[in-house]
């Protein structure tokens, strides 16, 4: 059984009397925000206690953290109807401890977290085949587009349509997607629904070890870094094999350009010997929750070819 983590955010809400201010391994309070939340994503599983339950779960926690990290309180501030499922929450939560120590510019002794969680569970995917969520439906046609010289593949569901990017840009292959029927609809002013990317790794030397795979977290943590950068915010992170190989993927706010505040961005990464391949589409906020299936319908068929 499948599970995923979804709007899981931490808000600081309460930073308590002043105190002497002292090194710590995050340097600033954002960056212990998100260290935070990799910590807490690292430790949750879906609850055993949730299995007997129908539909999506979601409950909300408060959670008291002392300076030197220590966990002092959990309590339950919105239930998930569920006492079982309360109680497992809370202890994954609890087992996360102790988190990091305050960074210089929390300067309170003590502060809450506001954590909402919401599990979704799926059914297991059929033998000899993808889950409905996983690939395309059995009765839509795909379309696939390969890249020659690379052997960059995707594969997409009807209506969608996959050919070549006018410009490739930075990388090695560039795939464009577009919907000719309108959905998932384009974000405002986007000149593309999906591209899907290939940057090929550099050559090694001869006798040279090839580099260990990436986990997952260290993926996480890289993408945080550059949604830093762009001023946007990861809303939702999910972890996938595809060829053997895990993946990340993760929908974001944007934090400027032309109707931002409208916008979602769907991203997928995926590393590989040869280099990496990197999905990135855009579109309105209402629309992504139907647009997610699609999106990750697409993931599920890119490939690259042995060379």
């Amino acid at each position: 059984m499948r599970w995923r983590v979804l709007a899981c955010s931490l808000a600081l809400t309460l930073a308590c009397a002043a105190s002497p201010v002292f090194a710590a391994a995050p340097a600033n309070q954002a960056e212990w925000s998100q260290a935070v939340q990799r910590r807490m994503i690292s430790t949750f599983i879906f609850p055993p206690e949730a299995r007997r339950l129908d539909g999506p779960i979601s409950l909300s926690l408060k959670i008291i953290v002392l300076r030197d990290g220590s966990i002092a309180d959990i309590r339950v501030d919105r239930s998930s109807g569920d006492d079982a499922v309360d109680l497992a929450a809370t202890r994954m939560v609890r087992r996360a401890g102790p988190l990091p120590a305050f960074p210089a510019d929390m300067t309170g002794e003590k502060t809450t977290l506001s954590l909402p969680l919401r599990f979704q569970q799926e059914q297991d995917e059929p033998a000899g085949g993808r889950g409905d969520d996983r690939g395309p439906p059995a009765d839509i046609v795909p379309r696939r587009y390969a890249d020659a010289p690379t052997g960059l593949t995707v594969t997409v569901p009807s209506p969608l349509r996959a050919g070549p990017a006018p410009a490739r840009g930075r990388f090695d292959a560039l795939i464009e997607i577009s919907g000719p029927d309108g959905f998932p609809p384009r974000a405002q002013d986007a000149k593309y629904l999906c591209r899907v990317g290939f940057l090929a790794a550099p050559p090694m030397e001869r006798g040279a070890k090839a580099p260990a795979a990436p986990t997952w977290q260290a993926q996480v943590k890289a993408a945080e870094h550059r949604q830093r950068q762009r001023r946007a915010s990861i809303e939702l992170y999910d972890h996938y094999l595809l060829a053997g190989r895990q993946g990340i993927d993760y929908v974001v706010a944007p934090g400027a350009g032309p109707g931002h505040a409208d916008t979602l961005e769907y991203y997928a990464e995926l590393p590989l010997p040869q280099g990496r391949i990197r999905m990135a589409c855009a579109t309105q906020r209402d629309a992504m929750p139907a647009a997610l299936t699609l999106f990750r319908q697409v993931r599920d068929g890119m490939a690259l070819a042995p060379r």
